[in-house]
Order: structure tokens, then C-alpha cells, then sequence
């Protein structure tokens, strides 16, 4: 009798990362793989913002800081405006919220390119940015801020202000 040969197929690495969507929702979970965690949500969709089409972060939470989970949900939000005819273009409200009124998020949406039409704030957020400083709630209004998309170089801004503060 002849025995049949079995092909195995190569395995596929699973990305470190895993996004998930609440079917019909705008809710978005990110699965950590190697620790099989959920560390983060968001809500994000289409809107029309001074006669633009963006993506609007209702809100953005990441349980572990520092671990480079926000950015990567970020660099997520913004394809998914891509695909949603938004250009990459996010909008998101900067506040000290109940979810950490401890750490306002205004210097990490910064660092990744966010900018807001209060330039004396702005100048605030660069100088905590160029001393290695954290805000305090106290100095944080919520402010709009806003990320050009795909029309805007996210690494030339950084490198600009890396140049600017000695970063």
C-alpha cells in the first residue's frame, strides 16, 4: 500500500500587533500577540472638519505606557483614514481626561506630528518637548489638534524639531 505524502506548508509569523474592529462599529481593539493582551482602544470615523474629509479620534486609550503602542495605533488610525477617502488626515481633542488626568496626551500627539491653531500653546507643548518635561493638567486646555495626513512628511516635522530642541 502506498502511503500518501503530506506537503507542509510554511508558517506564517504572526505580526506583533493585531487590530481589531467591533463588526459595524467605529471601536477598535489592539491585541498584543506575544502577550496575548489587549492593550489599547479607540474610537475613530469619517467626518467633515472645516470642509475637510479627516478621521476623528473620539478617544485613544493605551493601558501600558511607553511601549510604543500609541504611536502604532496612531500609524493604524491614519491608514484607515486612507482607506476611508480621508487622506491620512486625523482630528483628535486633545484633553486631560478621567482616563490618566495625570499625563496629558498633548506632547505624545506632537512628537508624532499633531499641530492645533493655538500657537501660544503650541509654543508651550515645544518648550516641555525641548526641556524632556511632562505637562501637568493644569496647563492643558483641550484643544483640537490635527495631523495633515498623507500630504505631510511625519518624519521631516520630527527631524525638525529634534534639530530645533537638540533632541
Amino acid at each position: 500500500m502506498k502511503v500518501p505524502v503530506v506537503k507542509t506548508l510554511p508558517l506564517k509569523k504572526l505580526p506583533d500587533i493585531l487590530f481589531y474592529q467591533e463588526k459595524g462599529t467605529p471601536f477598535y481593539k489592539m491585541i498584543d500577540v506575544k502577550r496575548c493582551k489587549n492593550v489599547g482602544f479607540m474610537e475613530a470615523a469619517p467626518i467633515v472638519f472645516n470642509k475637510q474629509n479627516v478621521s476623528y479620534i473620539k478617544w485613544l486609550l493605551i493601558f501600558q505606557k511607553r511601549q510604543n503602542f500609541g504611536t502604532k495605533f496612531l500609524d493604524f488610525a491614519s491608514n484607515i483614514s486612507k482607506q476611508s477617502g480621508c487622506g491620512g488626515k486625523l482630528l483628535v481633542k486633545a484633553a486631560t481626561t478621567v482616563f490618566d488626568p495625570h499625563n496629558p496626551p498633548h506632547i505624545f500627539y506632537r512628537k508624532y506630528g499633531f499641530t492645533c491653531s493655538n500657537k501660544k500653546l503650541l509654543k508651550k507643548i515645544d518648550k516641555h518637548i525641548k526641556n524632556n518635561k511632562q505637562l501637568n493638567y493644569r496647563q492643558t486646555p483641550p484643544v483640537d489638534m490635527f495631523y495633515p495626513g498623507s500630504a505631510f512628511d511625519k518624519k521631516s516635522l520630527w527631524q525638525r524639531l529634534k534639530d530645533k530642541f537638540k533632541i
